[in-house]
């Protein structure tokens, strides 16, 4: 399948027009206009597969910290979060709220809650982050280097050009309603640098709300992109393949990296194959005390 053609991008009414903007275009409208119906047949699939897939200690009792993306909550991963603990994850829901944007105060309990999980631990945190999520996740990994294992980020523009998208005007609007921290723009600047951990971003060309190239991360050692055939942007925390691709992402050790294979990932989850054990984490008896 081709991506589709998108649509120019449109400049937003407060847009200062003697600025030059260089944005990557607006998704097409049909695609938009879809995005949330799209996303509830890919709840459907995750309840029609969810029931099939194997389960086991695939995770080895890795935790994981799941981020939920803009104005939406714990609740919206819920879903995700199951399937990872299925397969043998800790996983951990971030208890903020709505994420409504960089406040001080969902900034300040996100570093405590993270710093919370890896004292409870003891071993390096994995964090996932949907949207929104995902761009928090790469400042956690910033802030936090030698705490935070891996991030996978689902659909989240932290490119620079994807700063103006669809969602934009709500947003802007969020951040005139509750206010946004002084330290915003060194946090994105931050955002925009290579990340320091081994990072997955997962997108989708088909994504209603923004242009998916904005998620792509550079060639790099620690870097790798996935494309999720067909996913939208509102329903990637329930596509079946984003869920199998991020199954794969997180369980393969970090000392035994490989390139994602769809082939692969999906042999070893239909067949219930466990990867390799997960070396250079955290000795036994700190995993068992956790």
């Amino acid at each position: 399948m081709s991506a589709p053609t998108p649509t120019p991008m449109r400049r937003l009414p407060d847009a200062d027009p003697t600025q030059a903007v260089t944005s990557l275009p607006f998704p097409p409208w049909w695609l938009t206009a879809t995005d949330l119906g799209r996303a509830w047949l890919e709840v459907a699939a995750w309840h029609a597969v969810r029931h099939v897939l194997p389960e086991g200690d695939r995770g080895d009792g890795q935790p994981v910290l799941v981020l939920p993306g803009f104005m939406t909550s714990d609740v919206t991963c819920a879903a995700l979060r199951t399937h990872l603990r299925r397969r043998g994850f800790h996983t951990h829901r971030w208890t903020l709220g709505l994420n409504r944007g960089f406040t001080d105060d969902i900034l300040d309990g996100l570093v405590e809650r993270f710093d919370a999980i890896h004292a409870r631990h003891g071993r390096p945190v994995a964090v996932v982050g949907w949207s929104l999520g995902g761009l928090m996740a790469r400042w956690l990994a910033h802030l936090r280097p030698d705490a935070v294992e891996r991030i996978v980020c689902l659909g989240s523009p932290w490119r620079p050009e994807a700063e103006i998208n669809r969602v934009t005007g709500a947003f802007r609007a969020a951040q005139r309603t509750w206010g946004f921290s002084a330290d915003t723009d060194e946090i994105l600047d931050l955002i925009r640098q290579p990340v320091p951990v081994r990072s997955v971003a997962l997108y989708s060309p088909w994504d209603g709300l923004l242009h998916g190239d904005g998620c792509r991360q550079d060639e790099a050692e620690l870097c790798e992109n996935v494309v999720v055939p067909g996913g939208s942007h509102c329903g990637l925390t329930h596509n079946p393949a984003a869920l199998l691709a991020l199954t794969d992402r997180l369980e393969t050790p970090l000392d035994d990296w490989r390139p994602f294979s769809w082939t692969r990932a999906l042999a070893d989850a239909v067949g219930g194959r466990r990867p390799a054990a997960r070396r250079g984490t955290a000795p036994a008896e700190a995993a068992a005390a956790a």
